[in-house]
């Protein structure tokens, strides 16, 4: 468990980061996400480049479709490499309802749904000052923003500053994740949790 006895414990960029890290916490309740947040050095996170192979399974069908998911974001090695040279990661969750786990319908609606909530956050955060150069949000289910992915026709990403990244293609273990920073991602009240992860330097 990540010490978190002194508020500016948890931000390796000093007391006046730990206040900006609160700014990019009530940004994120204000759009919805859950209000217990997951902080932790960025170098902590857990991740496992042997879990790229769900992506290639393909179980999502975004796999060589998306431009925020495997391959086109880049290897498993590379992401990974850079996720840990960020200084803090707050982690966020959402717990949707959920009826029926293998109802693919139900459960990509859910994806979209959380996706274009981290994608908000995104671009919340732009607002204040932040971009790819010190900042990333990382949601899950990869990116549905356009009906057809530009990847698929070998065209440049149409929304590059608003899609955000897959969190699976950085191969982060989210078992491991939410045992270091005491989040429930089973879910509290039965339905599915989705996780975004904010990474700043």
């Amino acid at each position: 468990m990540i010490d978190r006895t002194q508020n500016w414990k948890y931000t390796e960029r000093g007391k006046e980061a730990a206040a900006m890290n609160d700014v990019i916490k009530k940004l994120a309740e204000d759009l919805g996400f859950d209000s217990k947040v997951g902080e932790l050095p960025a170098r902590l996170v857990p991740c496992d480049a042997t879990l790229r192979r769900f992506c290639v399974q393909n179980a999502c069908g975004q796999y060589k479709r998306c431009w925020q998911c495997p391959p086109a974001v880049g290897a498993a090695e590379t992401l990974i490499a850079q996720l840990h040279n960020y200084k803090d990661a707050l982690v966020f969750t959402n717990e949707y309802p959920c009826t029926d786990y293998k109802d693919k319908e139900q459960v990509e609606k859910m994806h979209v749904a959380h996706e274009r909530r981290s994608q908000l956050l995104w671009m919340s955060m732009q607002k204040l000052g932040y971009s790819k150069k010190n900042a990333r949000v990382l949601t899950v289910g990869g990116c549905h923003l356009c009906p057809e992915c530009a990847c698929i026709t070998g065209e440049s990403c149409r929304h590059p500053d608003i899609a955000c990244p897959s969190l699976s293609a950085y191969c982060v273990s989210c078992t491991e994740l939410g045992k270091l920073t005491g989040q429930n991602f089973a879910g509290e009240h039965g339905g599915c949790v989705f996780i975004a992860i904010v990474l700043l330097k």
